[in-house]
């Protein structure tokens, strides 16, 4: 399991994962104001369409969907949360304790507040709080991510962790929500290396593409 170490390590040139990690973050910082604009409007819409969040003249309801707060150039997805609400689900948003990675409900009017790392977060006012295997679907940010799913993070490893826990899913284990990595187009890569702690995603949005890997 990676450190967080691994995410103030100097890049390696050689490394498949340290290049696409460079490549996701210096594509996505190059965009033109208005390209991104018209990217994540287009994200927002491809993400309202899957049927996993009652898209698509679903006749379910979206459930509980956590998505996240972007912080610099990060692709900005909270666009899809009245969607969500409007559509009779619950919008959960990553919250960090200790080494672990849980989710807060991220209720309509809130007013969110900086936590750890200075990412929004719903406040702390004794709301529960859930593992990822109290969630229907994660939309999970990333740096870098394949067609195949393989995602890569800013390297802390935070949600690999959090989804491991319902990755082996049984009749004793309790399943995992389904992943959905929501990425600009640039951001996509070569295929990249599964390494042992990774859980790729199931679904892949691009504001050109959905690819649904199913990789479960």
């Amino acid at each position: 399991m990676p450190s967080p170490d691994d995410a103030t390590r100097p890049a390696d040139p050689v490394d498949p994962v340290a290049r696409a990690r460079s490549h996701g973050r210096t594509a996505r910082a190059a965009l033109d104001p208005r390209d991104r604009e018209a990217a994540t409007r287009s994200v927002v819409t491809r993400l309202s369409e899957l049927a996993e969040l009652g898209g698509r003249e679903s006749a379910s309801v979206p459930g509980r969907v956590a998505i996240s707060v972007a912080v610099r150039d990060e692709l900005d997805v909270t666009g899809v949360a009245a969607v969500v609400r409007d559509r009779g689900g619950e919008v959960w948003l990553p919250v960090v304790v200790g080494d672990s990675l849980v989710f807060r409900e991220w209720r309509d009017g809130d007013r969110l507040v900086p936590g750890r790392f200075g990412i929004p977060e719903p406040p702390d006012d004794g709301r529960d709080t859930l593992d990822a295997t109290g969630l229907d679907v994660v939309v999970i940010p990333c740096v870098a991510v394949d067609e195949r799913g393989t995602r890569v993070g800013s390297g802390f490893g935070y949600y690999d962790r959090a989804l491991a826990d319902g990755s082996d899913a049984g009749p004793t284990r309790p399943r995992r929500p389904v992943v959905v990595a929501a990425a600009f187009e640039v951001q996509v890569v070569g295929e990249l290396p599964m390494r042992a702690w990774d859980v790729p995603a199931d679904v892949v949005v691009t504001e050109r593409r959905t690819i649904l890997t199913r990789r479960r």
